[in-house]
């Protein structure tokens, strides 16, 4: 169990950094010739995500030596995750309802690891142009739905970031669900104790 644990969350740092700063090199080279500003910026905008990968992999290897001191609040994660995705083509934005209240780290961590895997999903296979995240705080549960407007897919085939993002949930007696269709987009939609 632990070392499963430990691969998901290699694999949900380090993957997911390196995807977004693969996004904002790429739309750097893209504009390089045409405009040397924005090349800059996204340029800037890939160092500073390459940072703030680190940061996460340091937390992430205190956490599996101690207890984390400190975590952001989830909105405000969320809302640095969406960031990191400025200027990459794809539009992502963050609605939250219900009154917001701290939730447990393993909640809160489950969560923003199932933002990461949605956005860096549609973006990685399903070429989407917009990513909405949905944060909704019910009674004793807390659920956030990521729908993007991408190729959608017929059959839903769970590679390592969906897998893990799966035994997080499961563990937190939580359910995960997608919606999906050719031509349709992707929903991820996970539900967890608060």
């Amino acid at each position: 169990n632990e070392r499963n644990r430990n691969a998901g969350e290699v694999h949900d740092t380090v993957g997911h950094y390196l995807t977004v700063v693969n996004v904002q090199i790429g739309a750097a080279r893209a504009v390089l010739e045409e405009d040397r500003g924005r090349a800059s910026d996204h340029l800037a905008r890939a160092q500073a995500l390459t940072q703030e990968g680190l940061a996460d992999i340091r937390r992430s290897v205190a956490s599996l030596r101690a207890a984390p001191e400190s975590l952001l609040p989830l909105e405000d994660a969320l809302a640095r995750l969406i960031e990191g995705w400025a200027g990459s083509g794809m539009t992502t934005r963050l609605a939250i309802g219900g009154a917001s209240r701290p939730l447990s780290p393993q909640s809160s961590l489950t969560l923003y690891r199932a933002a990461q895997e949605g956005i860096t999903n549609a973006a990685r296979h399903g070429r989407a142009r917009s990513v909405t995240l949905n944060l909704e705080y019910r009674g004793d549960d807390v659920s956030l739905r990521i729908a993007d407007d991408g190729g959608g897919t017929e059959c839903v085939t769970e590679g390592f970031g969906l897998m893990g993002l799966r035994e997080r949930v499961t563990q937190l007696r939580g359910k995960m669900t997608f919606e999906t269709a050719r031509a349709a987009g992707f929903a991820l939609s996970i539900e967890v104790p608060s």
